[in-house]
């Protein structure tokens, strides 16, 4: 009967998730962008509410780069 070698003590696998990214107001542009069209086509493009669109696309975005930054303690937004 073969024995198996002892575990390691110490955690060498990688982090589960990667560093952010420091992400510029261009991009942060674009996702807002994305955003405020992905909801724009849910309401199959129904003019009057495309301010409304922007503003709530930019909350969202807001609010994910805020997670973030709790998250990482690092500011995403450069």
């Amino acid at each position: 009967m073969t024995t198996l070698p002892p575990r390691p003590m110490h955690n060498f696998y990688p982090l589960r998730f990667s560093p952010p990214m420091i992400v510029s107001e261009y991009e942060r542009r674009s996702l807002i962008e994305a955003a405020a069209y992905l909801r724009a086509q849910r309401r199959n493009f129904a003019p009057g509410h495309e301010l409304d669109d922007w503003l709530a696309a930019e909350a969202e975005v807001n609010n994910r780069l805020s997670y973030l930054e709790r998250l990482t303690g690092t500011r995403c937004v450069s």
